[in-house]
């Protein structure tokens, strides 16, 4: 082999093992609390269609059934629950007791889905399946998102906490306008999830009612 193709043969080997020390890897740190989330949710969903199971009734149901509404009060009835929800969450960012009890939210929004998923598939079977996957399963899978970040950024937050106070040696600052600006950013994607429900479940309604 001569000299040059030596030489070259060498620059792209290097190139190939630094591209593989280079290449993301990843980070179970970075995303651990976005997947808690979608496990306490999974869970919260198993539980909230078990209860249905054993506890269903006319009483039950009439709560369940869905009712056509307009635009202006889904919009306020469902913000009122989601914002209380991101507010708590917030809430909890800011308590030292916040990070170890955070995924409550997302088990709450599991159970609650997976009452009304059970009620739509026992009572109405396939056309329920299908009322699930168009007027419930999306928005759900919106809100969590938005709440996924949101318990991410107060888990964060609460650990931060928790560890100023362990460290008695020495004062440590927290700057939490950092925070509050990406709680804002939340708050207004969870408006905007909110307003997008709305519109689209008003829309749909007369054409998918079951």
């Amino acid at each position: 082999m001569r000299k040059e193709e030596l030489i070259a043969f060498e620059n792209s080997s290097t190139k190939l093992n630094k591209e593989k020390k280079e290449k993301p890897s990843f980070n179970f740190e970075e995303y651990k609390s976005i997947i808690y989330t979608a496990l306490f949710y999974s869970f919260g969903l198993f539980i909230g269609a078990y209860f249905y199971k054993i506890s269903s009734s006319e009483t039950l149901d009439l709560l369940l059934k869905p009712e056509e509404q307009s635009v202006i009060s889904l919009f306020i009835s469902n913000f009122c629950i989601y914002f209380s929800l991101f507010v708590l969450v917030v809430f909890l960012g800011f308590c030292l007791i916040g990070y170890p009890i955070i995924n409550i939210i997302p088990t709450v929004i599991g159970i609650v889905t997976g009452i009304k998923s059970a009620y739509l598939y026992i009572n109405f079977s396939e056309k329920g399946i299908g009322y699930s996957l168009i007027m419930l399963i999306p928005y759900v899978a919106l809100l969590l998102t938005v709440l996924a970040f949101t318990i991410n950024l107060s888990s964060t937050l609460s650990k931060k906490l928790i560890n100023i106070t362990k460290n008695t040696d020495e004062p440590i600052e927290l700057d939490v306008k950092p925070y509050i600006r990406k709680y804002l950013v939340l708050a207004l994607c969870i408006m905007i999830t909110t307003l997008i429900e709305a519109c689209l479940t008003s829309l749909l309604f007369t054409v998918v009612a079951i």
